[in-house]
């Protein structure tokens, strides 16, 4: 693995390494091999990497199942914060589910489709994280540029959280390039509700400028983050119009925060917005 890639994804390296792991299931897929370890309370997925580095793709304490652990997905919950009280949201990469037990707990009147292109993640999810289907979810098995322009849904809320073990059909980092082309921005137009918003959870190396622009080419208007402790950039978009400006981000920040108790701050998530962006 190249230094960039070492660097861009170490808090997601081996959370649990310092403590005892137990292996609980391994599958290979067609899309990556994926283990289950269990570890002091905590359950993670590992996706097999080159060179045998292990990657962290999902994390759970298991005496709080529906709490994000990884700051980025912290950060991506900031569309709550772009498209305030939505009532249809559509989940692209499904991993273990953290989103969608976050979701579903603090935001159940939400309507929430989740889009996963491997059947095997849909299975380890179901069977050792307690992600399933619920009267006002769906998870379905296929791919998110196909589903996205057969699809007949409008959402508030689109989140791409879609990343496989890098290959042909994806960029150096393992962003699938299918995601990536004017086409699949123009089927996330159509699907948008009128100021619907589209949230890109972006893996920092060398390709990942060139994602950047090109969805800053796509939609009127972007917005930066950058979680601290991460490798991951969080870029939130407008098909369009602008986005909300600071000082009202930041009443419907304390708005939420004092609503729920969340595992993190809502408000504190703005300070890791690109500033230049005001």
């Amino acid at each position: 693995m190249r230094r960039w890639q070492r660097a861009a994804l170490a808090a997601l390296y081996l959370v649990l390494a310092a403590c005892q792991s137990v292996l609980v299931h391994e599958v290979q897929s067609p899309y990556s091999h994926i283990r289950v370890y269990d570890s002091d309370g905590r359950r993670a997925i590992y996706f097999g990497g080159d060179e045998g580095t292990r990657v962290v793709e999902t994390l759970m304490d298991l005496r709080q199942p529906h709490m994000l652990q990884h700051a980025y997905s912290h950060a991506a919950m900031a569309g709550f914060l772009y498209r305030p009280q939505p009532t249809a949201c559509l989940l692209v990469g499904l991993g273990g589910g953290a989103m969608v037990r976050f979701i579903n707990h603090h935001f159940p009147d939400v309507r929430l489709d989740v889009v996963e292109i491997d059947a095997a993640m849909v299975a380890v999810a179901r069977d050792f994280f307690g992600t399933t289907e619920g009267p006002r979810t769906r998870i379905l098995v296929a791919d998110g540029r196909h589903y996205l322009e057969r699809a007949s849904e409008r959402y508030d809320l689109v989140l791409i959280d879609a990343h496989l073990h890098p290959g042909e059909q994806t960029d150096a980092t393992g962003h699938p390039l299918s995601l990536q082309s004017e086409a699949f921005y123009r089927s996330i137009h159509r699907r948008l509700t009128p100021g619907g918003i589209v949230m890109f959870n972006i893996l920092t190396g060398p390709d990942a400028g060139r994602y950047v622009e090109s969805i800053r080419r796509a939609f009127a208007a972007t917005d930066l983050y950058r979680p601290r402790g991460t490798g991951n950039l969080i870029l939130f978009a407008s098909a369009q119009g602008p986005l909300a400006g600071d000082a009202e981000l930041r009443q419907r920040a304390r708005d939420l925060d004092r609503r729920g108790a969340y595992g993190f701050s809502f408000e504190r998530l703005l300070d890791d917005r690109e500033r230049s962006l005001d």
